[in-house]
């Protein structure tokens, strides 16, 4: 009812400012002086442009909201973002993100994302890959829906588009720390300015982001899914005649952390495990929310990561060429306890080692009244995924053979994939209120699979080499029409397609169906955004309509009794909804935010393997739900304090395909509060922040090895508790 009134109130705004002659440009009320909101530049549509212009659904968070909130990953943006969703697993390869219900079932590197990640125009794909923390970060653009034509294949469900800090034409550097309970240390550094004047200039910027467990293992006594992770960014700016320039950038990011240790959610009393725990005397997880979890060993999880980049860009007398080229390789390796538990029973892993390159030449110019932008693009990656299960020494006196202590199923999952595509789009300015674009992007892939599986006792399918390859071809064509009611108010609808490839599975597992097909969507957009009351007050409305088939989904392989996770294709489904942003600055003191989406994501035909049918969408919020507001008062020679509050919600969810009740997580909501004070000269700040205030327990993960019949449980990750701490800033200039 509040999002139906919410939305009625803005479309009478709207319509108000739509009426000719009408105008908001009167002396603005007392104590409103100043009070305007700033305007942000997005590249959501391969230029830039006024993020009120742009005509498609976007957010955008700025350094200066970063700042202000204390964003500093993904899990920060998702929590503030309409119909995002970052599963917040703890460990680096497996969290998946879900826009809008389209959710990724990628769980290597092997397997394509429904979101894709860029920085700074480079693809950085998802889990272990893209290990992305935003230090040293201008902006943060969510491009909701389909973005097949300007951005490619792996964009069915949106883009997550980063924005780096630029070198700087005078010297500046910055140092920052960060402490809190749970251990939390964060210490970040940057240094910007020329090497050769008005020529080549140089960045660096560094990052060490650690803190305890939030978790204790009763078991080891000690603690368990901790954060440890340090990124270094180096960049070098020339700039050369004729509006040319090179960005060349160098990206090392390691980890090394003890993660995947899981709260228990119910025994099945039937399998080996809880038997053997029972018949040995040891004590179960019987509360999945204390917080307190066992493990009998400490689990290991490693990341090795560098990314190179160069940009080159340059004015060809009224025709822009912009070339990207890159290259990424990383290395991940993960070992936890398979049966979280006292025993020694079995250890697994997903470790996976991925070398990739792509480059992207476009070209965009004016003609007349036609704006326009062709290009081609070209990705090549070669991946390893090379997951096992070691055996235990309890589980082998089981088997009545020692020996049988530390024998691995492993399998090797050498994947290749090699994209090739070519993109256009064209605007036609009709007149100064409106205008059409036309755009589409013709993409082929390629995948080659060389899969081998050593599997001794026949535990995942038994042994297995297979070699297998195909390619799929789409056209992912896009229309858009803008018009402006007025200077300050615009609408659009839009049409585009979005695709995702075909694939392989190359984790453990039966060979039987290995392979699965490729993903289509197709996105029905209408849209509002207003800029009103001299810049106090700024309304975005987006309405959506997605149609999907042959939804790529991860479920348990029915071939397989112990665990085997696959990809298949099953059915058709959809998405529609309402997103709703608002910003006001009421005066020079007070900024207030609100933003919500409400969606309905959901299944219109299939079923699993084992007959459940799909019914809701999983990792598909029912609502999100935003408010937050700024206050800053003068304090004297000391400069400014500002009070933050927030209060994110999220409406409940299924976090399993299956709509396992044990995974519905009911609504709740988050509180934080930051207390800053920042000099005049904006050299120093200072803030005390606090998240989920209020200690909110809520899911984040199921893992379901209940019908297991060696492991017989069902996990749990739970979201973060309540953290606070202190941060200071230094900048010199």
């Amino acid at each position: 009812m509040a999002m139906r009134s919410g939305a009625a109130a803005v479309s009478t705004v709207l319509a108000v400012a739509a009426v000719p002659g009408t105008t908001f440009a009167e002396a603005p009320a007392p104590g409103t002086e100043g009070a305007e909101l700033q305007e942000v530049i997005v590249t959501a549509r391969k230029h830039a442009e006024s993020l009120e212009q742009t005509p498609i659904s976007v957010t955008a968070i700025t350094a200066e909201d970063m700042q202000r909130s204390g964003v500093n990953s993904l899990v920060d943006v998702a929590q503030r973002t309409p119909g995002l969703e970052y599963g917040n697993y703890g460990d680096l390869k497996l969290s998946p993100t879900s826009l809008r219900g389209i959710t990724s079932s990628s769980g290597s590197a092997g397997a394509d994302p429904a979101v894709g990640y860029y920085v700074d125009e480079i693809y950085e794909g998802q889990g272990a890959g893209a290990n992305l923390d935003l230090f040293d970060t201008e902006r943060v653009e969510v491009l909701r829906g389909p973005q097949g034509t300007l951005f490619g294949r792996n964009t069915i469900g949106g883009v997550i588009n980063i924005t780096t800090r630029r070198p700087t034409d005078t010297l500046e550097a910055a140092l920052s720390a960060d402490f809190g309970n749970y251990n939390s240390r964060r210490y970040g550094a940057s240094v910007s300015g020329p090497i050769v004047a008005d020529s080549v200039l140089g960045k660096v910027s560094f990052i060490k982001d650690q803190r305890d467990g939030y978790e204790y293992n009763t078991y080891l006594n000690n603690k368990v899914n901790n954060h440890d992770t340090s990124s270094v960014r180096g960049q070098l700016l020339f700039k050369f005649p004729a509006k040319s320039e090179l960005l060349l950038t160098a990206e090392y990011s390691d980890a090394s952390q003890h993660p995947l240790v899981f709260e228990s959610n119910g025994y099945n009393m039937q399998a080996i495990t809880p038997q053997l725990l029972v018949a040995n005397g040891y004590p179960l997880n019987m509360d999945p929310f204390d917080r307190n979890v066992i493990s009998n060993i400490v689990t290991r999880e490693t990341l090795s990561s560098a990314t190179f980049g160069a940009t080159f860009k340059a004015d060809l007398g009224g025709v822009n060429v912009t070339n990207i080229a890159s290259y990424h390789q990383h290395s991940y390796f993960s070992k936890d306890d398979t049966c979280r538990c006292q025993l020694k029973i079995a250890y697994d892993g997903d470790p996976e080692k991925v070398y990739r390159g792509s480059d992207e030449l476009r070209f965009d110019g004016k003609a007349g009244a036609i704006d326009w932008l062709a290009g081609v693009y070209f990705f090549h990656q070669n991946s390893a995924n090379q997951s096992f299960v070691e055996l235990g020494s309890d589980l082998a006196a089981i088997f009545g053979d020692p020996s049988l202590t530390g024998l691995v199923t492993g399998s090797n999952g050498k994947l290749t994939t090699s994209s090739q595509a070519g993109f256009g789009s064209l605007t036609w300015n009709i007149n100064p209120r409106l205008d059409f674009t036309l755009g589409g992007r013709y993409t082929r892939d390629k995948k080659d699979i060389n899969y081998t599986q050593v599997d001794p006792i026949a535990l995942l399918g038994g042994n297995a080499n297979i070699t297998a390859g195909d390619s799929w071809s789409e056209f992912t064509p896009n229309a858009n029409i803008r018009f402006r009611f007025s200077p300050q108010v615009l609408g659009y609808l839009t049409a585009n397609k979005g695709f995702k490839s075909g694939g392989y599975n190359d984790a453990l597992g039966d060979a039987n169906g290995i392979a699965f097909g490729p993903e289509t969507l197709w996105n029905y957009e209408a849209g509002l955004k207003a800029v009103l009351l001299d810049r106090r007050l700024i309304a975005n409305l987006a309405l959506f309509d997605m149609e999907w088939k042959q939804i790529q989904i991860t479920t348990q392989n029915p071939n397989v009794s112990f665990y085997d996770p696959i990809i298949l294709n099953a059915g058709a489904a959809h998405s529609r909804g309402a997103e709703l942003e608002l910003s006001a600055r009421p005066t020079e003191r007070l900024l207030i935010g609100l933003n919500g989406s409400v969606q309905q994501a959901r299944y219109d035909e299939g079923t699993l393997p084992d007959g459940t049918p799909l019914v809701r969408i999983p990792f598909a919020p029912s609502y999100t739900a935003a408010v937050n507001a700024e206050y800053r008062v003068p304090a004297g020679e000391l400069g400014d304090v500002a009070l933050y509050g927030e209060y994110l919600r999220r409406g409940g969810m299924f976090l399993s395909t299956n709509n396992d009740q044990d995974g519905y997580v009911d609504s709740f909501g988050l509180l934080n509060l930051r207390l800053s004070l920042e000099s005049r000269s904006h050299r120093w700040r200072a803030a005390l922040w606090g998240k989920n205030l209020s200690n909110t327990v809520y899911k984040e993960r199921l893992f379901d090895l209940y019908a297991n019949p060696l492991v017989g449980q069902k996990f749990l990750v739970l979201g973060n508790p309540r953290t606070y701490g202190l941060e200071v800033k230094f900048s010199f200039q």
